[in-house]
């Protein structure tokens, strides 16, 4: 494990990064449903480097669980911190907590416990990536925060190139096709929203066809 430190050290710059780059928007005044689409691409590109990176699945959990406590932290005692994603930003959904979060139960389960990591990271990439996507897209084509089918479209292709990790790929497309559900038809409250619904549903309907499989 002390050999892939310097892996540990990229991926958390990589979110981190992310993180950064969502305040630095949000202090340029643009809206929080667009910058906290930089966090997601942080946190996309540092999870999907984890099964390349990693041989086995405990840095990863680190990593998450650290980035839940940060998160947790920020939120509960210095909410400017992370405002591009979250905190004074967006008061009312604790969000940003439960992306990472959300990847302690699935590495921990899909990687830790059933030996496939790519099952794990893909449905966290869907909602890292593919909610990102989304949210330019909406933004662009309808100028505003709302969930039209163009979004959705861009959603499914994105989810649908980064399914190809998972094999067989029609596993990866039904996965994909779940999470663009999800993240249509879910009501974001305090304590739910698509960052736990789109990676936990995916990986349900994944993980179930794996073990029918």
């Amino acid at each position: 494990m002390i050999a892939e430190i310097p892996y540990v050290v990229l991926i958390a710059g990589a979110a981190l990064l992310g993180l950064y780059l969502a305040n630095l928007f949000w202090d340029f005044g643009i809206p929080q449903y667009l910058s906290r689409k930089l966090g997601h691409l942080g946190g996309c590109v540092g999870f999907l480097l984890c099964p390349l990176l990693f041989s086995d699945f405990w840095w990863p959990l680190i990593l998450t669980t650290a980035f839940t406590i940060l998160l947790l932290y920020a939120r509960l005692f210095r909410p400017y911190t992370f405002r591009g994603v979250g905190g004074s930003g967006r008061p009312l959904a604790l969000a940003e907590i439960h992306f990472p979060a959300t990847g302690i139960v699935l590495i921990g389960i899909c990687w830790g416990l059933l030996g496939e990591p790519w099952l794990a990271i893909i449905p966290l990439t869907f909602m890292g990536g593919g909610d990102a996507i989304t949210g330019l897209i909406r933004s662009k084509v309808y100028g505003r925060e709302v969930k039209g089918n163009w979004g959705s479209l861009g959603m499914l292709v994105t989810c649908l190139i980064l399914a190809y990790f998972i094999q067989p790929y029609w596993m990866g497309v039904l996965g994909a096709v779940t999470a663009v559900i999800a993240e249509k038809y879910t009501k974001t409250t305090k304590y739910v929203d698509d960052n736990l619904t789109i990676p936990l549903a995916s990986a349900v309907v994944m993980g179930g066809l794996y073990a029918l499989a």
